[in-house]
């Protein structure tokens, strides 16, 4: 029987291959996730709105994973220009997701806003990264 992972738990691969990735950030985190222009296969949603009331954000030195509601919201490589991450407090963070760009299932934008204690470091990290990006792609 597969085993159902706690809120803010990652399941056991993606923790191992982000371990493996060398992890830079691992932070819980609560917050709200809106979606505008949300569209799948069999689903259209012109705007909506969710509450995660716990999750957490991982950055390795290649990728950002947002983990969340029992889901992964977001997962792309660290500076995507599909993605942009902004310091909105000392303690929030605004991440703003092209999903079609960045390869997700589905198209539209998903707006989220995280509360963490690490809010400082990821939008730190996740800046000095954005720099990279166009070296190496």
């Amino acid at each position: 029987m597969p085993r159902v992972f706690g809120v803010k738990e990652l399941p056991p691969q993606l923790r191992s291959d982000l371990e493996a990735e060398g992890m830079v950030v691992f932070a819980p985190f609560s917050g709200s996730l809106a979606r505008r222009n949300h569209r799948t296969a069999l689903h259209y949603s012109s705007a909506s709105w969710e509450n995660i009331d716990g999750g957490t954000v991982a950055l390795s030195r290649r990728r950002l994973v947002i983990w969340g509601n029992r889901q992964t919201l977001v997962e792309a490589p660290l500076g995507h220009p599909g993605l942009t991450v902004d310091l909105r407090g000392p303690e929030q963070v605004s991440v703003e997701v092209d999903q079609f760009a960045i390869g997700q299932a589905g198209s539209g934008w998903m707006t989220l806003l995280l509360r963490t204690l690490q809010g400082p470091r990821i939008a730190q990290v996740y800046g000095d990264a954005g720099h990279q990006w166009s070296a190496f792609h």
